[in-house]
């Protein structure tokens, strides 16, 4: 290969693109409302990773000095240092700040985090009914694990193409052509599983290899006027991107083009005049945002667990403590030059081997109480039993497929028939409502699936594979049989949407309400219950430990706003169940409200249920002349 890429002159525009990355990505994580796209601060990492990569090892390359020993020990001493540093102090800080299961499971977070394997557990461990991300205080590591990879099998490819294509523009059409075929297949895979699709390396690669194709290309502009319309335009682009895309989009696809393209233009561009990007703020900001990125998450986490919530001070807050902390990290372990990789790969393996050990036994378990160890249990020693309540995998579904029509929709001839259509905020609700009415003329009917509000119309991050069951039911099951329907529930966890407005959802829910008008059925629409910001079932443990009241401080606040909006605009139809202060938190058998930060379990679910049928609205729908109440405990 030809070397026409030896400039290397300071990139303040790089620089600056890390200081917007990473203020994107911590704002959007501390839930500013209005940076709902700031999670696009990893894409332009991964595009600027991509480009510089290209630089040191087409650069070797074009000189024969390109050495695999010499290019994987700076990665190890420039990523490797300030990693351990942070799993080091995790671990010490979640030996205290843990329950003994959390910290079996932060352990083997850690472990992955170390052997750049994080992406890959997370994407296997990923479950409806697993711990919810914003708990781990080790998520972020996952596109450090991309990251890494790519390092690995990066210089062997070009290699590879530099010894099979000889000519430098065939080689860059190839190397085009492959990054837009892996971009395509991306955004196809992402429709086939999202999970795996966002975590792993396959369907992430063609954004670093963008970061490529801007090496290739940063010669191309000569003119120096169109080198700032390009920045500007970059700059904006990537404002924008934070601005208007949200976590309801699937991620990666087609809408991952766009902070991916303002990256690499503005990279092409290599404009460095502005004063705004000189800026020495800016500047830090960028100098400091590998170990600010290691740090701003687990501020963020133990922030959560204990309460501390996402108002303007507690941002301001969290955000400087993440920059001391970033700032810490950077200058006395991040900077250390470290004469070999010995040391470093010695601390690798000792602390792989700590943490592996450390997650098989539950050593900080004597700290607490056996019966706080049972309420923060409930959810993992229960699971069967939480699968039962929601009928899963018969009638409430995460795809189409695995739902069975005769046993989930079978009308009963002389009683009663009721739909149950809704999300899992209803399919928790399923088991309790059939118990309720065992001995009546009352039969429930049940289509609920994972992750989709009961709407006639797609929301952005809809599952296609469950809107289907949606769209049956609707438009196929409701015309036909809609003389032995006698009444619709609708449910759904309204405020999971969050990043759409409060008019789109009521909009939703008035459309829906009135195709089942068209067929004379009568509906009654259950509204939110509370959601929290951590795991109901660790505030109920620590609250039992400390004895404490605590409950309040960790609501979230959001549901209760959407309640409210609705409960006005529905309030002949719509049953509120949100903060029922009357319902005992645990159970006489120490059993939790909530199996996590916003499903119910079984004990919750009765009490919801009767809460329900106690309604006016309910009593009527239902017939219930007296009241059914039946207590569990």
């Amino acid at each position: 290969m030809e070397n026409k890429h030896v400039k290397l002159n300071f990139r303040y525009d790089i620089n600056a693109l890390r200081a917007i990355a990473i203020l994107g990505v911590i704002l959007f994580h501390y839930k500013i409302v209005f940076l709902s796209g700031g999670f696009a601060g990893v894409d332009v990492f991964f595009v600027i990773s991509g480009y510089l990569m290209s630089k040191i090892i087409i650069n070797a390359i074009d000189k024969n000095q390109f050495s695999f020993a010499d290019y994987f020990e700076k990665r190890l001493k420039r990523i490797v240092p300030a990693l351990i540093f942070l799993i080091l102090a995790l671990t010490v800080i979640g030996f205290f700040f843990y329950f003994p299961e959390d910290f079996k499971l932060n352990q083997k977070n850690a472990a992955a985090s170390i052997l750049f394997l994080s992406n890959v557990l997370y994407w296997k461990s990923s479950d409806y009914f697993a711990p919810a991300s914003d708990t781990n205080i080790l998520l972020h590591t996952w596109s450090l694990s991309v990251e890494w990879q790519f390092y690995l099998l990066y210089p062997a490819i070009l290699l590879l193409l530099n010894r099979i294509i000889k000519n430098r523009r065939f080689l860059v059409a190839f190397f085009v052509a492959s990054t837009l075929f892996i971009l395509v297949a991306s955004i196809l895979f992402t429709n086939i599983s999202p999970t795996a699709s966002f975590y792993l390396l396959p369907s992430r690669s063609w954004e670093m290899m963008f970061g490529g194709i801007a090496f290739f290309s940063e010669n191309l502009i000569k003119d120096v006027k169109w080198k700032k319309i390009l920045a500007i335009v970059g700059y904006l682009a990537i404002l924008a991107c934070f601005l208007l895309l949200d976590t309801m989009m699937p991620w990666p696809s087609a809408y991952t083009i766009l902070p991916v393209v303002a990256t690499f233009l503005i990279i092409i561009a290599n404009y460095n005049e502005f004063g705004a990007i000189r800026n020495t703020v800016v500047q830090f900001i960028g100098k400091i945002s590998y170990s600010l990125y290691l740090w701003h998450w687990p501020v963020y986490v133990v922030a959560q667990y204990y309460g501390i919530g996402t108002n303007l001070q507690s941002v301001l807050l969290l955000s400087v403590i993440s920059i001391v902390l970033g700032y810490l990290s950077f200058t006395y372990v991040e900077s250390i030059k470290f004469a070999t990789n010995r040391m470093i790969l010695a601390t690798m393996a000792f602390i792989f081997v700590g943490t592996a050990s450390l997650s098989y036994f539950n050593s900080n378990d004597i700290l607490y109480k056996e019966k706080t160890l049972q309420i923060e249990g409930y959810a993992r020693t229960h699971k069967k039993e939480l699968e039962l309540q929601f009928n899963k995998d018969i009638c409430h579904v995460s795809k189409m497929e695995d739902y069975d029509k005769e046993k989930c929709l079978c009308i009963v001839e002389g009683k009663k028939n009721i739909l149950l259509i809704g999300d899992s905020h209803l399919g928790q609700l399923s088991q309790s409502f059939r118990e309720r009415f065992a001995n009546t003329n009352v039969h429930f009917l049940q289509a609920t699936a994972s992750g989709t509000l009961p709407t006639i119309r797609n929301y952005e991050g809809d599952d296609a594979m469950v809107r289907k069951l949606m769209h049956y039911i609707y438009f196929d099951f409701i015309p036909k049989n809609a003389d032995k329907i006698d009444g619709v529930v609708l449910s759904g966890s309204w405020a999971g949407k969050n990043n759409v407005d409060e008019e789109s959802i009521l909009f939703g829910i008035k459309e829906a309400t009135q195709h089942l008008k068209k067929y004379n059925i009568n509906t009654i629409i259950i509204g939110q219950t509370e959601r929290y910001n951590v795991p109901y079932a660790t505030i109920a443990a620590r609250d039992y430990e400390n004895n404490s009241m605590t409950m309040r401080r960790y609501l979230n606040s959001y549901a209760y706003e959407l309640d409210n909006f609705l409960s006005r605009d529905l309030k002949s139809s719509y049953i509120r169940v949100i903060n029922v202060k009357s319902i005992p938190k645990l159970s006489s058998k120490d059993e939790p409200y909530m199996a996590d930060s916003h499903h119910l379990t079984k004990y919750g679910a009765d009490l919801i249920v009767d809460k329900i049928l106690s309604d006016p609205i309910a009593k009527e729908f239902f017939g219930i002349r007296k009241s059914r109440r039946k207590t569990r405990s």
